[in-house]
C-alpha cells in the first residue's frame, strides 16, 4: 500500500453535494469518504467509525463548499507527493510495515475556542494512518507529523497487541518513541509544543505520584487522562506526552545512542528501567 488518492474521494463527495438527490450531507460524506475504507475495520459499526473520524479532526460535512479550496491549494503544494516520498524513505529506514496513507482535510471548526485553530492532526492505527491536513502547513511540518505516526505504526508492529491489552508504559513510550523520531530527522521547530511544556522535576514528582501506581494499568481508553492530562485528578495538560519523550530521550543520553529501528524493538519496560523515570521497588 501506500499513500491514496483521497482528492478523488473529494472531488466526488463535492460533485454529489451540489447534485440534488435527497441524501443529507452527512450522509454524501460517509458514502464519499467512509464507504471506500469500511474494510480496514469490517467488525467497527459504520456510524461509530464516521464518528472516529469526525473526532478526530475530519472536516464537517457542513464544510464541503470549502473543499475546492483545499484541494487546489493541498494539490498546488504536493501533499499527497511529499507524503509517499518521506513514507518510502522512513520504511526503508526502519524496516517498518506496508500500510495505507489517507490524506483528508481538518475541521476548521475549533473544539476549543480560546486556543488556537489546529493546523494538524495524525491518527495511527495499527493497519493504517490518517492524517488531517489543513493546506497552510509547511512541508517540513507536513514530514514530521507523518514521521510520528508512521514510528507509532512501526512501534504496534512490534508490541503486538490489542489496544485492550496494552499497558500505560507501553502508551507512553509509542508517543516518545514518536516525538523522539521527529527530533533525529528535523528542526527543533518542528517538535511538538508538549515536548518543552514542564521541567524536569516537575514531570518526575507528577511520575511518582500518579503515573508509577498506574504504569501496568491496560487498555488504551483508560489512558487519555494519563496522556493528555485531567484536572479532575490534577494531572495538567499533555503530561503523559511529555513524559513519555523525556523517558525516551533520557534513555538514550544514559544508554545509547541506539538506531531508531533498535529502540522500536526494545521493551517499555526496558526503555524506562534506563531512563531517567527509573521505577525504584523496595
Amino acid at each position: 500500500m501506500s499513500v491514496i488518492p483521497t482528492q478523488k474521494w473529494l472531488y466526488k463527495m463535492m460533485e454529489s453535494c451540489r447534485e440534488p438527490s435527497g441524501k443529507s450531507i452527512a450522509d454524501i460524506q460517509y458514502e464519499s469518504i467512509c464507504e471506500p475504507i469500511k474494510g480496514l475495520f469490517p467488525q467497527a459499526d459504520p456510524e461509530a467509525w464516521h464518528e472516529e473520524l469526525l473526532g478526530n479532526g475530519l472536516f464537517e460535512p457542513s464544510e464541503w463548499e470549502q473543499l475546492e479550496q483545499f484541494l487546489k491549494a493541498a494539490e498546488g503544494q504536493k501533499i499527497w507527493q511529499i507524503v509517499q516520498s518521506e513514507y518510502e524513505l522512513l520504511r526503508k529506514l526502519w524496516r517498518g510495515p506496508d500500510v495505507p496513507i489517507y490524506i483528508l482535510p481538518i475541521t476548521k471548526v475549533n473544539p476549543r475556542p480560546s486556543e488556537p485553530m489546529p493546523k494538524k492532526n495524525g491518527v495511527a492505527y495499527r493497519r493504517a494512518i490518517f492524517l488531517f491536513l489543513s493546506a497552510q502547513l509547511s512541508a517540513e511540518e507536513l514530514r514530521a507529523l507523518f514521521a510520528h505516526e508512521y514510528n507509532h505504526i512501526c512501534r504496534f508492529d512490534y508490541v503486538n497487541r490489542p489496544p485492550y491489552d496494552i499497558e500505560l508504559s507501553d502508551s507512553l513510550i509509542i508517543e516518545g518513541l514518536g516525538e523522539y523520531a521527529v527530533s533525529e530527522l528535523y528542526d527543533a521547530k518542528c517538535l511538538a509544543p508538549w515536548t518543552s511544556m514542564y521541567s524536569l522535576e516537575e514531570a518526575l514528582a507528577i511520575w511518582q505520584a500518579y503515573f508509577v501506581p498506574a504504569i501496568n494499568v491496560k487498555g488504551v481508553n483508560r489512558h487519555r487522562p494519563y496522556l493528555y492530562g485531567d484536572p479532575n485528578t490534577q494531572l495538567p495538560k499533555w503530561i503523559g506526552y511529555y513524559i513519555g519523550y523525556q523517558i525516551v530521550h533520557s534513555f538514550q543520553k544514559k544508554c545509547g545512542p541506539f538506531h531508531m529501528k533498535e529502540l522500536l524493538e526494545k521493551t517499555a519496560e526496558d526503555i524506562i528501567t534506563g531512563s531517567s523515570f527509573a521505577i525504584h521497588t523496595e
